[in-house]
């Protein structure tokens, strides 16, 4: 089982969920992005983002 948590860009960098954060958990979950920014996601299971399960969406 996986997740998707929305984080800023240090905790993306560093694989970590240091604050308030939004995560999606149902695999149907709609995110809606502001454009001309970046939003940050990784999956919040131990290793998982390290191993690389985290991507980052320009709209």
């Amino acid at each position: 089982m996986h997740n998707v948590v929305q984080v800023g860009e240090g905790d993306y960098n560093s694989c970590r969920v240091s604050g308030p954060s939004r995560t999606y958990t149902s695999g149907n979950d709609h995110i809606q992005l502001a454009h001309g920014g970046k939003a940050f996601f990784i999956c919040s299971l131990p290793g998982h983002c390290q191993q690389g399960m985290k991507i980052v969406v320009t709209a």
